[in-house]
């Protein structure tokens, strides 16, 4: 028989009169009248040509059809219960969904290590996976399901986005304690004329200092003779040199406290915060694990 030429909501009927093994209980535990389970017992019997229910002293008995078939049916219907709870609400502790983050290397470094352990000690079985595309892939993954969420401070993605504050987010600069410009405070003629080390992850964080920098009316007049696109690595060039790094304050205290050699000073010049956010398309916002996992990223880091 083919699945579409029967109605499934009659298995709701079979179910109910081989349960209670009358037709007007059926009809109570449906909440539909007695007619209606009547209708749709006939529907079933002409289906499955065969009586499926015997009426008796002892109320409605099943053919030995209807005892075949009654296993299977609440089975499926049990299935079909599990998948519309799991539409409704998310089991944090059993799920084994991955979820997908888009996130740079700073919010790696800085932010990845609380938000696992976190997601771990309440979802044991879960699954992470973070990538790092650019802000254009990041707002296609998102738009096509490929990506959760993102984090950083990207801009506003668009209309079919939202998008939640996190935390706000400045600059500090890191240093080798050696370095002669660590004993006094830092000017900002010193620290035009010092050499810098620039740090560019795949994401927008130079580009936001650069921002921030003409907004104070500091041109980016860094003499920069390094340039790194990952953190691991550049430590051991500061920690030898008199070179300068400017970065975000949690990636640099991160830096700071595996690395004893460095210091971190403020920035010589004013600084306006900068969001970090996270974003994600309007299609997933009410798909309770999704929202699980942005209401756990707001608690930890707001």
């Amino acid at each position: 028989m083919n699945l579409h030429a029967i109605d499934l909501n009659l298995f709701l009927v079979f179910h109910a009169i081989y349960t209670t093994r009358s037709v007007t209980l059926a009809g109570e535990q449906l909440n539909i009248t007695q007619s209606a389970v009547s209708n749709a017992l006939k529907r079933l019997r002409e289906r499955f040509n065969d009586a499926l229910f015997v009426r008796t002293m002892d109320g409605m008995v099943p053919t030995p059809l209807a005892e075949r078939l009654i296993g299977p049916a609440t089975t499926g219907l049990s299935q079909l219960n599990q998948a519309i709870d799991m539409g409704r609400h998310f089991d944090a502790e059993h799920s084994t969904r991955l979820f997908r983050i888009a996130i740079n290397e700073v919010g790696h470094l800085v932010m990845m290590p609380r938000l696992f352990h976190s997601m771990r000690e309440l979802a044991p079985h879960i699954k992470i996976e973070t990538v790092a595309p650019s802000p254009a892939e990041t707002r296609s993954g998102l738009l096509n399901g490929q990506i959760e969420l993102a984090i950083g401070s990207w801009s506003p993605m668009g209309p079919a986005f939202y998008q939640q504050r996190l935390f706000d987010e400045t600059f500090v600069v890191v240093m080798s304690q050696s370095n002669p410009l660590a004993q006094d405070s830092l000017t900002l003629s010193n620290y035009l004329h010092a050499e810098h080390l620039s740090f560019r992850p795949h994401g927008s964080t130079d580009m936001e200092l650069e921002s921030m920098l003409q907004r104070a009316g500091v041109p980016d007049q860094r003499h920069i003779v390094y340039a790194a696109a990952h953190a691991q690595g550049f430590v051991e060039i500061l920690k030898d040199s008199n070179l300068l790094v400017t970065l975000p304050s949690r990636l640099a205290k991160v830096i700071a406290g595996y690395h004893p050699s460095l210091t971190v000073v403020d920035v010589p010049f004013a600084v306006q915060p900068f969001q970090i956010r996270q974003q994600w398309h309007e299609r997933v916002q009410q798909d309770p694990g999704h929202r699980w996992l942005r209401e756990l990223a707001f608690a930890i880091f707001n």
